[in-house]
């Protein structure tokens, strides 16, 4: 007896966007982050709580936390459509992607991780086994040269480039995945796929998103330095500064996650 397999329903189609959107990603992550600006923060302090307790369990901990991970950039997805609706974010909604589609987000992270893997083991075979050691100081107390530091090779550099080079498409393909799988029924794989080819389509709105982004930061560091120089308070300044900014800036560049695929693909449809 043949074993009936579910049709898939289509692919969303994705949109070639202008690369001056990529800038509208970020102010309307704003705008939402602002309609809620405490769920936010308080959802942004757990999963930096997760993270940290997570890496506490050496190689275990950061693998689960690697793996769930596309689960929760679904439940950032449902807060940030709850925003836009102008309903309340409520901490559920950050644990709405266990609802459904769970193995397939679990997968997403699963093959992330394994990517991750590949390109160390490419970047260390190009640099050198001791690679990831190369460049850093040594430690308190350790033997070495006062005032030396490590030279780059040619194929340190090499390695770094080969491995930016991989891990870009990489990150692409995990961009929009999650919402694929969890708005629209699709598999981990197809949606991983679809989302490279989105991303790559609309390379000049990403490029623009990141440049604001870096751009931003620069400014951001530049205002710090310039308040660790007031006198005695300065970098007491600099750091509640540091905070401040950051309290907004990291919930808003999670939410762009969300506000680039509402942009790129058709609109997710309502969830209860």
């Amino acid at each position: 007896m043949a074993v009936e397999v579910p049709e898939l329903p289509p692919m969303p189609p994705a949109r070639v966007l202008r690369a001056l959107r990529g800038a509208q990603w970020l102010v309307n992550a704003y705008v939402l982050f602002r309609r809620n600006p405490g769920a936010w923060v308080l959802f942004l302090l757990a999963l930096l709580a997760a993270m940290v307790l997570s890496s506490l369990l050496k190689v275990v901990g950061p693998l689960v936390f690697g793996l769930v991970f596309p689960v929760f950039s679904v439940g950032i997805a449902l807060a940030a459509q709850a925003a836009d609706r102008g309903e309340p974010v409520a901490p559920a909604h950050f644990f709405g992607g266990f609802r459904s589609s769970t193995g397939d987000l679990v997968a997403i992270g699963g093959i992330y991780l394994i990517g991750q893997l590949l390109i160390v083991g490419v970047m260390m075979a190009i640099g050198g086994a001791g690679m990831p050691h190369q460049g850093m100081p040594p430690a308190p107390g350790a033997p070495g040269v006062p005032g030396t530091v490590p030279q780059v090779t040619g194929a340190m550099a090499l390695a770094g480039l080969v491995g930016l080079a991989l891990l870009v498409p990489l990150l692409l393909a995990t961009w929009f995945a999650p919402m694929l799988v969890y708005f629209h029924g699709q598999k981990a794989f197809p949606s991983l796929l679809a989302s490279l080819g989105a991303s790559l389509r609309n390379w000049r709105a990403f490029l623009v998103c990141f440049a604001s982004l870096l751009l931003v930061m620069l400014l951001v560091q530049l205002v710090v330095s310039v308040l660790a120089l007031v006198p005695a308070i300065g970098p007491v300044l600099a750091m509640v500064f540091l905070g401040a900014v950051m309290s907004v800036l990291a919930p808003t560049g999670f939410i762009a996650f969300y506000t680039s695929y509402l942009d790129v693909f058709e609109p997710p449809p309502e969830t209860d």
